[in-house]
């Protein structure tokens, strides 16, 4: 056997499995490093496949048991006035919903579990403007809390304080139907929504569902968000946005199906199969006006 030979031969093959072993090690730590610029840190939500991952967590907080308590503004509340439905109608089919699985869904989703309604107060000594804004719903809620007709967030801060608004009010030019927001009071963030009222029951509870999945999703537009391209046009694209014509019921109340990355479609936990399903990515139900935090939902 030639020595010499067999010598060049076997640094050949170390000089191969080295450049090999290289090329495997670059090609790792490009697809890791490509991995890691995906999303700009969003980490998938839910443990789905890529192609059903349309939700990524952000990193902001989310409302592991929201705690909602509905306020119901102005005098169209009254019994006098005889409204439809009821202060008590909507509330009783409110605490209904939350005590069922609708929200189980959510649990892929940071570990948000099943909230309750926390309680509710109807305040008639005002009216809401007839259009109404942002604004007005937050000094409303303020002078509330400053009052202490209602209570204050709870310990963990998981409270959303819901107005419902009586028939024949809307906001101020948008046309949006309800929206979820924030506030800061004295250094504490104060999660609320509002809802308009059709004088439909189950136009108002499918509103409730709406903006409380989102409020425990995404708070304060920084938790779980959608991907580019699952929402068409700007704004927050939050899990409720891309279902909104995913409706059913649940133990007999009207609620709206949100995103499932785990199932990769719209559902609605509690319920037979939703009515309806979108075909394709919607325009957010969402928007956030140029410096203010805001998701309002059509």
């Amino acid at each position: 056997m030639n020595t010499s030979s067999h010598g060049s031969v076997t640094r050949a093959a170390a000089t191969i499995a080295t450049a090999f072993a290289l090329l495997c090690s670059s090609v790792a730590l490009t697809a890791s490093t490509a991995a890691d610029q995906s999303g700009s840190g969003a980490r998938p939500a839910g443990g789905a496949s890529t192609g059903q991952t349309k939700f990524v967590d952000n990193h902001g907080p989310v409302l592991h048991r929201p705690q909602l308590h509905l306020i119901y503004w102005g005098s169209g509340w009254l019994p006098q006035a005889a409204p439809y439905p009821t202060a008590e109608q909507v509330t009783a089919a409110v605490r209904i919903m939350l005590a069922s699985n609708y929200l189980d869904g959510l649990a892929q989703y940071g570990g948000i579990g099943r909230g309750e309604v926390r309680g509710s107060t109807v305040f008639a000594s005002t009216d809401p403007p007839v259009d109404f804004t942002d604004d007005h719903i937050e000094g409303f809620i303020d002078a509330l809390l400053d009052a202490g007709t209602v209570p204050g967030p709870d310990a963990d801060n998981q409270t959303v304080y819901g107005v419902v608004l009586p028939a024949g009010v809307g906001a101020e030019g948008s046309g949006w139907t309800a929206e979820h927001n924030y506030f800061t009071r004295a250094g504490q963030r104060i999660r609320y929504a509002w809802f308009t009222n059709a004088g439909n029951l189950a136009a108002i509870t499918r509103l409730v569902s709406h903006e409380l999945v989102e409020s425990a999703t995404d708070p304060e537009g920084s938790g779980i968000l959608g991907v580019q391209g699952t929402c068409q046009g700007s704004g927050w694209c939050e899990v409720s946005d891309i279902c909104m014509s995913s409706l059913a019921e649940v133990d007999g109340v009207a609620v709206q199906g949100y995103w499932s990355n785990r199932d990769g479609a719209c559902v609605t936990p509690g319920s037979g199969a939703p009515a309806t399903t979108p075909g394709k990515p919607r325009r957010p139900s969402t928007h956030r006006r140029p410096g203010l935090p805001g998701w309002e939902a059509t």
